[in-house]
Parts: C-alpha cells; sequence; structure tokens
C-alpha cells in the first residue's frame, strides 16, 4: 500500500503530487481540481480514505493475511483469496464505474473560452473513483495469472483515468481562471493512464488531443499565440485521428458525436491562433472578450464558427459573403428561399398561382427576448403590401402576393470578401433558431391572408448587409423601405462589433 500513501485532496480526493509533499508550504493546491487547502486538511483527509481502504479490504480478504507480505503467502493460497475474496467485489465495483465512465465519455469535454457546460453530471464522486483506485492498488499484489492481473491492471487504471474526467467535467461547469492547464494535466495524465490497456486505445487518443488543445487553449489565453498554435495544431490532427478511430469502435462508437464537437471547437480556436500569427495586429484577449459577450448569448459551435470566420475575413486569409451597397457595418442577415401558393380570382377564374421570393432575417434576432411576439418586425416582410389591385385578384391576374422590392438583386450581388475596414456583428442565432422563427412569421401572414398556403420556406445561408449604426438607431441603404423594423437588442449589437 506504499504506493497510495501520498497527500490526498479533501475537495476530489487526488493525490497530491511530488512537489506538494516535499514543500513546507501550509497551504497546497491540487493539480487536478484546482482547489487550495491546508497540508494539515490534506493530511487529515488521506488518513479518513485509507481507514475506508483498510475496512474495505478487512472485510473482502480472511482475517490474518497480511497484503504487505503478499509475496511470502503460497502462490496457490494467493489465487484461492483473490478469485474467491478479492475478484468478485472488484468485479462489481469495477463494472458501475466502467458503465459510468462510458456515460461520461459521451458528453463533449471541452468547450469555448468563456463557455461553460453543466448539463452533464458525472454519476460518480471523483473522491469514490480515487478510492476505488486505491482499493485496485492494495489489492493488487493477491493477483499471480494473467487473467488475474489484467483484470487489477483495468481497474487501476481505468478509475484514475476515469477520476480524472469528473475533476474535468467540474471544470466545463465553472468559467474559472487557469481551467484549462487543470484541464490538460488532467487529459495528460488519464491518457498515460490508459496507454497500452485493451480496448481503450480510441479513449487514449481522444485524451492525448484533447490535452493538447486545452494546453493550446491556456496559451491563447496568456496571449501567446505562437505556442498556442503548435499545441493546436498538433491537437486537431490528434483529434481528427480520434473522431476516425471512433467512428469504427465496437466499444465507443456512442461516443462519435462527442468526439465531433471537440473536433468542431478545436478547428475553431486553431483557426483563431492562425489568424493572429497571419495579423499581429489581431489581439486575441478582444476576441476572446468578444467570445464572451456571445457565450452569454450563444450556445452552439456553429455560432463561434461564424465568429472565426469573421476574424479569418478581417486577417485577409478568409472571405465572407457580403452584398453590394455602403455602408461601415456588416449585419448579418439569414437569406431565405420562400416558395408559396395562392389561390386568385373568383367562379369560373378561379386559380392556384406558385409564387417564388427571397426573404432576410436579421441573425440578431436572438438579442430581443420579445422578437418572437411579434416576427413580422424582424422580417423583410414581403407580404407586409401586394403588388397589384383589388380588381386583379378578382380578375385572377394576381401573379404574386409579396413585394420583395429590391431584395432579389442583392441577394444575387453577394459574393465571398473581406472585411477590410469595416466591423463585422457577430451572428447569434443558429439556422435551426432561423427556421423556427421564419415557420412563425409565415404562421402570422397565413392567419393575416388565408388565400396563403403550402408555405415551404428554405434558410440558405448567413449573407452580410452593409449599414450603419448611430446613437438614434440603424439604417440599411441598399434595403430601404424593406429594411425590417428592428434587428434587436441594439445596446447589445454594439458589442457585439469585430
Amino acid at each position: 500500500m506504499d504506493d497510495t500513501v501520498a497527500l490526498r485532496c479533501k475537495f476530489c480526493g487526488a493525490p497530491f503530487d511530488a512537489a506538494s509533499l516535499t514543500s513546507d508550504q501550509t497551504y497546497v493546491t491540487c493539480g487536478s481540481c484546482g482547489t487550495s487547502q491546508t497540508r494539515v486538511d490534506a493530511k487529515n483527509y488521506l488518513e479518513q480514505m485509507m481507514g475506508q481502504v483498510k475496512s474495505w479490504i478487512s472485510k473482502a480478504i480472511p482475517t490474518g493475511v497480511n497484503i504487505s507480505n503478499a509475496d511470502n503467502i503460497d502462490a496457490v493460497a494467493r489465487h484461492n483469496i483473490f478469485s474467491n475474496s478479492v475478484r468478485p467485489a472488484i468485479e462489481t465495483e469495477m463494472t458501475e464505474y466502467r458503465f459510468g465512465f462510458l456515460s461520461l465519455l459521451s458528453n463533449q469535454l471541452i468547450v469555448m473560452p468563456h463557455r461553460t457546460n453543466a448539463s452533464f453530471r458525472a454519476a460518480h464522486q471523483s473522491a469514490k473513483a480515487f478510492e476505488f483506485n486505491a482499493k485496485a492498488k492494495s489489492v493488487a499484489p493477491l493477483a499471480v495469472d494473467t487473467d488475474g492481473t489484467e483484470l487489477m491492471r483495468n481497474a487501476d487504471k481505468m478509475s484514475l483515468a476515469y477520476a480524472m474526467m469528473i475533476n474535468n467535467v467540474k471544470q466545463l461547469a465553472e468559467n474559472k481562471p487557469g481551467r484549462y492547464t487543470i484541464m490538460a494535466s488532467n487529459f495528460s495524465e488519464a491518457a498515460d493512464s490508459l496507454k497500452g490497456l485493451k480496448r481503450y486505445d480510441v479513449v487514449c487518443q481522444r485524451f492525448d488531443a484533447l490535452g493538447k488543445v486545452a494546453k493550446g487553449v491556456a496559451f491563447l489565453e496568456e496571449g501567446n499565440v505562437t505556442e498556442s498554435r503548435a499545441y493546436l495544431e498538433e491537437g486537431v490532427d490528434l483529434m481528427e485521428s480520434a473522431k476516425q478511430a471512433t467512428m469504427t469502435s465496437m466499444d465507443f462508437g456512442s461516443t462519435y458525436m462527442a468526439v465531433d464537437q471537440e473536433v468542431s471547437v478545436a478547428k475553431i480556436l486553431k483557426g483563431i491562433a492562425d489568424a493572429a500569427i497571419n495579423d499581429p495586429s489581431i489581439n486575441v484577449l478582444e476576441i476572446f472578450d468578444v467570445l464572451r459577450k456571445v457565450s452569454n448569448a450563444a450556445s452552439t459551435n456553429e455560432v463561434f464558427a461564424n465568429v472565426l470566420a469573421i476574424i479569418t475575413s478581417r486577417s485577409g486569409t478568409g472571405g465572407i459573403p457580403i452584398t453590394n451597397g455602403q455602408g461601415s457595418v456588416l449585419l448579418p442577415f439569414w437569406s431565405i428561399d420562400l416558395r408559396y401558393s395562392f389561390t386568385t380570382g373568383t367562379f369560373l377564374n378561379k386559380k392556384s398561382v406558385e409564387a417564388h421570393e427571397p426573404l432576410l432575417l436579421p441573425a440578431t434576432f436572438v438579442t430581443d427576448a420579445n422578437a418572437t411576439n411579434n416576427p413580422r418586425n424582424y422580417m423583410t416582410d414581403i407580404f407586409a403590401s401586394k403588388p397589384g389591385g383589388f380588381f386583379d385578384g378578382l380578375k385572377g391576374a394576381e401573379t404574386s402576393l409579396s413585394q420583395s422590392g429590391e431584395i432579389k438583386t442583392m441577394v444575387q450581388s453577394v459574393a465571398e470578401n473581406s472585411i477590410g475596414n469595416r466591423k463585422a456583428v457577430v451572428p447569434l442565432s443558429t439556422k435551426n433558431e432561423a427556421e423556427a422563427f421564419v415557420l412563425r412569421y409565415l404562421k402570422q401572414c397565413t392567419a393575416d391572408d388565408n388565400k396563403l398556403k403550402l408555405i415551404k420556406p428554405t434558410v440558405d445561408k448567413l449573407i452580410y448587409v452593409p449599414c450603419e449604426i448611430t446613437d438614434s438607431g440603424i439604417s440599411f441603404p441598399t434595403l430601404g423601405k424593406m429594411s425590417p423594423r428592428s434587428v434587436g437588442n441594439i445596446g447589445l449589437i454594439k458589442t457585439l462589433l469585430m
């Protein structure tokens, strides 16, 4: 049991590193959960935990057996003690922790800076997983055959990795300074623990990659772009490899979606580092400030990917879809392709007509919590006025119930371009949110005009429309009378300029 005797964190149960053991400081900080405590508290917790381990051992093996002298026990006797007393207890607990570990692995284990994820809670406390790890180490000398030795090795290594990941899940839930450094250490230690372990090679790859990504983020937060990019580049390559391996894994295929999300995060972060290296004028800390604001209003990698597109456009390494027009600010809109039908005419002149129109929805509509109460205010409302006259409807001469003005020409003018000297507003909504909002708008329109039928909108993509934002509001020279009455909370939108 000598290798389990070290100071233990009273908050998470992790053993302290060698430096903490030799230090004479009154307070010590856990490298696995980041909490500080007195050495006395850490020592007291160690004694408490080891008391629980010894109590478990005394119940699991026959009275009088001294594990510290296991090598002096007859091999046959050791085998019988292990098979009849130790193995059943270890396997029962190990199965429970293995399922908890798999459940944890099905979740995204890294997030963008300033973002938190408290949606998942591990099935076990890290202290219990570390305690099981200490139990496994303590009784491992009783295993004499290959099968028993392999079981104890699996119990030891798997429980250690699981305990480290439970601590990382806690780090994901709180936006604390230095959390990526802690997470990087836990990922690396978990990967080292799983190396060479049967069936866990895919998980080992994933943790190794996440350790590099987390370390890269830590450097990026410090403004050290060069070091950051090296780790992020390696991390992205390893994440892609882990993703492919997970896809074909019989044991961990269920974790594929989580790994895919992690790849997206890693690529976005690498893109930020790339842009900062290509354009030294880019201030990474200012980008993180925008990310912090975005994190307060948005929660998907899709939104963060759009932030990256703006950054790369500014650095000259990419472009974003911009329409023609004048304006020092580029506001994002969802471009929507709308096909609908309606009935026109009376009696013998009655017929069905199909129409095709473009629609635009500001991608900032989510900044106003009341937007869904009146969606027509946020659209380029093509149904606000009808073309033709009253008698066209009677004669069946109507070809459309909507007027899109110059929107079609403007949408056709979209081209991938650099932002240049202009500012761009970060789009906060996702494509799915836009689709749901457009359906609300169309439901409102059909309620106002029962002639509308078979409305089928398709949200195509984001485009950026030039505009001017002043203290008095926002104006779109290109949209003119088709400008939406509102684009969201102007005060918040101003803080999202990049």
